[in-house]
This record gives structure tokens, C-alpha cells and sequence, in this order.
């Protein structure tokens, strides 16, 4: 197997801080810095540039990430076609997260298994989709297989298949102190004169809600670049609303979701490789039946 500080070399280089690498990998920041000079003293090469606001690859680092993530996954893949076999079952790889936690496929596995009872669901943890850095939807079937998410085609167009579960309404997220906070349901005229936080090309539904505020109606449009509690605590300190949908809504305590009655809904798709392997294109097709007995 590879040389595990690899791993801290990646996640250094991901994030940009070896401090916030630490954090992913669930180690201490000297534990990590450690193996990371370690590395550098034992095979006589700088990786880093070390400064008060971060890390960042020197060319020397770059190459060996490059190649290191290569390594990280052909020897990640061997491993799982071992424990397939020592398991005597074929595994599928669901990406979760605390914003993308896949509850619909997680419902239907039970189905699934009946359907196609060699399959077995390894669950892992996925970073911020809507990072260029950490998502994992430009490349699926290397660390991850399925991924139960919305799809903006401007930033995955054509990287993967998709099949369609289920469409969930628009919710507008506002502080627990708004007028709107006792509102059981909003239209878009309630949004007349609002200031409105969302994540540009979060979906392509989204992309259609934002470009019919702006144009259509009286509402300041504030882009956000990720999705996370930063943009709520920020939101909230200005009295900002924040649209969301699905999993998304009421994530901050200090904010209450409320639907959006509108036209325009948020699908949701089950997302696979272009070209699946077998066990992958078995557990889409029998969840494909598994949604189709849901329907009848």
C-alpha cells in the first residue's frame, strides 16, 4: 500500500492549511505537520511553501500531489475489490454529507438489497460538492460511486448519468427575528424589497429562480460562493433570507424555512459514472425498479 502521508500531503495541498488538513483527517496539526516534514526531510524535496496564511505547492509539490492522488486511488480500489471478494459481495460507495446526506437512497437500500442481494453500501463521508477542491461529482467512480444530489449542469454538464428520485420545493430560510418568520408559506411577491442569499449554479433550478428574481422581480440577489454556515451566520447578522431546498433548509438553528410557492421545483437525481461497473449499473437499475414500485 502507499505511504500513508500522503494523505496529509493531499489534504494540505486541498485546503491550502495544514491546520485545516489536520481537521479533515482527524489528527493534531503538529501530528500532521510532522509527517508532512517528515516526508520532505526523508526524500530531500520542499512540497510547501510555509506562510502565516496557509501552505502552498511548490512545482515540486504539485507533480508529487498529481501523481499521489493516482496512487491514493488505484491502491484505495485494489483494496475494495479485495474486501469484495473476502466479503463475498460487490460494494457500492454512497457519498454523504452533512448538506448532501442521501436519505431517499439510504430509504430505498433495504429494496435494493432484495432486488440485487450480492450488493453491499459502503457510506462515505464527501467533502463540499460545490468545491472545485473537494467535490467528488467531476470524477465519480474513483472514491465514490452514487451520489443522491440536485444537478447544475454549469459546473457537471456532462461528467455523469443521472437518475431522476424525487423534486423538492424552493425554501426561503429567514432569521428567527424576520417579519416572515411566522409565515407558513411565501410567493415571490413576498420577496419584493428583500435582500436574498443563494448559491449561484448550486442547480439549475436555482439558476431559473435566481435569473426570474432579478428580472422579474424587486429582489436584491447577493451570490454566495459555498454553501455553509458562514453564508447563514452571515446572513443572519444582516437579516438576510436565504434560499434552500431539501436537506438544505433549516440547517442553522438561528434560521426558520419556509416554502416557497412557486413553479419551479428542485429535482433530485441519483448521480453515477458515465461508464458504471457492473455492481454500480446493478444498483442503479435495481433502484430504478425500487422508485418505479413506489410510483405504481
Amino acid at each position: 500500500m502507499y505511504d500513508r502521508r500522503l494523505e496529509a500531503i493531499v489534504a494540505s495541498a486541498d485546503l491550502g492549511s495544514f491546520s485545516r488538513a489536520a481537521e479533515r483527517l482527524r489528527v493534531s496539526t503538529p501530528a500532521l505537520v510532522k509527517q508532512v516534514s517528515g516526508f520532505e526531510a526523508e526524500h530531500g524535496v520542499t512540497l510547501f511553501e510555509r506562510s502565516h496564511s496557509g501552505v502552498r505547492l511548490t512545482p515540486a509539490g504539485a507533480r508529487l500531489v498529481e501523481d499521489a492522488r493516482e496512487i491514493m486511488r488505484r491502491s484505495e480500489a485494489a483494496l475494495r475489490r479485495a474486501r469484495d471478494v473476502s466479503d463475498g459481495g460487490e460494494a457500492v460507495r454512497l457519498g454523504v454529507s452533512l448538506m448532501c446526506p442521501g436519505r431517499n437512497t439510504l430509504a430505498l437500500w433495504p429494496r435494493i438489497q432484495q432486488l440485487e442481494p450480492g450488493l453491499r453500501l459502503e457510506i462515505v463521508t464527501v467533502g463540499d460538492l460545490y468545491d472545485p477542491r473537494t467535490s467528488v461529482m467531476g470524477h465519480l467512480g474513483q472514491d465514490v460511486d452514487v451520489i443522491q444530489s440536485s444537478y447544475s449542469t454549469f459546473r457537471w454538464g456532462g461528467s455523469c448519468q443521472l437518475l431522476p428520485i424525487f423534486s423538492t420545493p424552493f425554501n426561503v430560510d429567514v432569521p428567527r427575528t424576520h417579519a416572515l418568520a411566522r409565515r407558513t408559506s411565501l410567493t415571490l411577491e413576498d420577496l419584493d424589497g428583500m435582500c436574498v442569499r443563494m448559491l449561484r449554479h448550486a442547480n439549475d433550478a436555482t439558476d431559473q429562480l435566481r435569473d426570474l428574481l432579478m428580472f422579474d422581480r424587486d429582489v436584491r440577489i447577493v451570490d454566495a460562493d459555498s454553501f455553509d454556515f458562514a453564508l447563514f451566520n452571515e446572513a443572519e447578522e444582516c437579516g438576510d433570507a436565504v434560499l434552500t431546498s431539501g436537506a438544505w433548509s433549516e440547517m442553522h438553528p438561528g434560521f426558520v424555512g419556509i416554502p416557497l410557492s412557486c413553479d419551479i421545483q428542485v429535482p433530485c437525481f441519483l448521480a453515477y459514472p458515465s461508464s458504471p461497473t457492473p455492481q454500480v449499473a446493478r444498483f442503479v437499475d435495481a433502484m430504478r425498479r425500487a422508485l418505479a414500485e413506489q410510483g405504481e
